[in-house]
């Protein structure tokens, strides 16, 4: 591959045919800088959006960077100047690659899926050259052996410094519901002596229309703060990888905080500091890449459907600002907006997701057909266009304003959006990636006005819009314990029987922490226990709680039912370390509750259930008389 000849292609493309006789060497058809979706994500507006890239800016650089060092090499011949063996004739970097970061694939439909990778110098040392790769994906997923007659899809695409050599590329024309290998590899030298990625598998969607798809699998990750304990739970989520169909990541995949002290060893953040910078941002992403193996592996193993939450950008995230700055108060020196902005394009780099709108700047919340199966709903809670939360220096008057009916999680646009989803919806089960909708109190009015208690007429309107529908399952993380609901309504006149589950709307399956510290505080095996058990007894929907344990939960379903198990690591400082499972839960089609008795009427592993005898417990509308559950 020529790049110049590449770069005045890009010339011919990006300034049009009136313009084609400026072209230094006859154009070629393959277009290796566009196909780079990180040139584009998120948007295709360069102007003031700053977040996608002028091609024909850089095609420019890259032609006048390649004559200059084509000029440097001449003048140098005969006066003992080395010509860098790592500069092709072509302009490119030509000696051998690594791939530390991994690679990734995400955002499957039925046809096609986005492919991810980030290729440097295997030396590791620093350059300023254009990088081009080949990527392929194989059908013979189980042991690829890149023939002819296994390579179904191939391609050539180039990154620069412009996106830290990120890659990231769409491949098309694939088959529904089928499982591929793929992998990438330098694309200047034959594959026996190319640098070659690790290979990986994704599986793509089934068609929207498919009614035969028997079951889907899920596992789903939240909160995974890199200097706070391992990431346990994506390496036995690996283990599983055959038996997943999908990886669902609901925010807080990063954190901008600085270094900890106590940090273990080889786990520190990089950089040490609070991350504001474009640069910041995309060091970060590099740092949890390169040293979590099990991250590594997981997003090779299974295609992704992540989004974000609010630390990818920072605590409290909000559409004007954060609990520790916003335009008017800049942290280190960079203001909200730009700090934003950053955060952003730092993750359409690192994170093998689409362009949902090109039109649209912030927009990451999305939906995926899993046949006519189940829907799940991608939704933005922070970055899209949330209303002022607590930062805690305001809880008083978010209190005071949190019955307002303006006040919106997710936007007007985001919220018609997913009630018009659900209204519209022919699938059996709709999944919704959500904050946990029902508040938790220990005492009366202890209440978490960063979330659903904040907003409290949105919450009403969700409400409004789940209750004309069946099979909606509430997906959750942020706060960093696991919770199971079933979803109570305290908006409309059905009463909610917790021994029955009769006049549930939903049920809701939130996911503690991958690694992040416990929204119960730091107690002893016995504290959380007891927290556990009080949270059950003071909240009758709320079927099980568990603040201990780090972890993640599986998703098993199937026209007839969905079933959620909850697994906890078992050490959360050792990445090697065995994982529990705490307990199973079972919702039934048609029937928006929990099945009955709770996890099979046995005691969860840890935690607590509601814990109670179903057939010697009573409810007569006001009174909830349990009977405790003998161990």
């Amino acid at each position: 591959m020529k790049f110049l000849a590449v770069l005045a292609s890009l010339t011919v493309f990006a300034l049009g045919a009136d313009r084609a006789s400026t072209s230094v060497v006859p154009g070629i058809e393959d277009n290796y800088l566009l196909s780079n979706i990180a040139y584009r994500s998120p948007s295709l507006t360069i102007g003031t959006s700053g977040l996608a890239h002028d091609i024909d800016a850089i095609v420019r650089r890259e032609a006048a960077d390649l004559l200059r060092r084509r000029d440097f090499v001449k003048r140098a011949s005969g006066t003992g100047v080395d010509n860098p063996t790592s500069v092709g004739t072509n302009g490119t970097y030509t000696a051998a690659l690594a791939f530390p970061y991994g690679i990734a694939s995400g955002d499957p439909l039925d046809d096609s899926v986005i492919l991810w990778t980030h290729p440097e110098p295997a030396d590791g040392k620093a350059q300023d050259l254009p990088i081009c790769l080949k990527w392929q994906v194989s059908s013979n997923a189980k042991k690829p052996t890149w023939t002819k007659t296994d390579i179904i899809q191939q391609g050539n695409v180039c990154t620069t410094k412009d996106v830290d050599w990120a890659v990231k590329v769409e491949a098309k024309k694939l088959r529904a519901r089928t499982t591929y290998a793929y992998r990438f590899l330098s694309s200047d030298k034959p594959a026996g002596n190319a640098s070659i990625s690790p290979v990986g598998n994704f599986k793509t969607m089934p068609t929207p229309t498919d009614s035969n798809v028997a079951s889907l699998d899920l596992a789903v990750f939240s909160c995974s703060n890199l200097p706070v304990g391992s990431f346990a739970s994506y390496a036995r989520a690996y283990d599983k990888a055959s038996s997943l169909d999908y990886v669902l990541h609901v925010g807080d995949y990063i954190y901008e905080s600085g270094a900890r002290a106590s940090a273990p060893p080889g786990r520190q953040m990089e950089p040490d500091h609070e991350i504001v910078t474009l640069d910041d941002y995309r060091t970060r992403y590099k740092a949890y890449h390169r040293i979590d193996a099990g991250l590594r592996s997981l997003r090779a193993s299974n295609a992704w459907l992540p989004v974000w939450d609010d630390h990818e950008v920072a605590d409290q995230a909000y559409k004007a600002g954060t609990a520790d700055g916003n335009d008017t108060f800049p942290v280190r020196g960079v203001r909200f907006t730009e700090r934003k902005k950053n955060a952003v394009k730092a993750y359409f780099e690192n994170m093998p997701i689409r362009q949902v709108d090109t039109s649209d700047t912030l927009r990451i919340w999305r939906q995926f057909k899993v046949g006519t199966l189940a829907d799940l709903n991608m939704i933005d809670t922070r970055q899209y266009d949330r209303d002022v939360t607590d930062l805690y220096y305001n809880t008083a008057y978010i209190e005071s304003i949190s019955n307002d009916t303006a006040r919106s999680l997710m936007g007007g646009k985001q919220e018609n959006w997913l009630y018009d989803k659900l209204a519209a919806s022919r699938s059996t089960w709709k999944v919704s990636k959500e904050f946990a909708t029902n508040p938790v109190p220990i005492v009366q009015n202890d209440l978490n006005y960063d979330a659903w208690d904040g907003y409290t007429a949105n919450r009403g309107r969700f409400y409004d819009a789940i209750r004309k529908t069946d099979n909606v399952i509430i997906l959750a993380g942020d706060s960093h314990a696991a919770w199971v609901f079933d979803t109570e309504d305290p908006y409309h006149e059905q009463i909610y029987d917790p021994v029955t589950g009769k006049g549930a709307i939903a049920v809701e399956f939130a996911g503690t922490a991958v690694s992040s510290s416990s929204s119960y505080g730091s107690l002893s095996k016995a504290g959380y226990a007891d927290r556990a058990q009080k949270l059950t007894q003071a909240n009758k929907n709320l079927q099980f709680a568990e603040g201990e344990h780090r972890g993640y939960f599986t998703l098993h379903i199937t026209p007839k039912a969905t079933t959620a198990k909850y697994w906890a690591i078992n050490d959360n400082n050792n990445g090697a370390s065995p994982e529990t499972l705490l307990a199973t839960f079972e919702v039934k089609k048609g029937a928006n509750k929990l099945t009955r008795p709770i996890n099979g009427g046995r005691n969860s592993t840890a935690g607590a259930l509601q814990s109670v005898e179903w057939d010697q417990s009573s409810w007569d509308g006001k009174t909830f008389t349990r009977k405790a559950k003998s161990a």
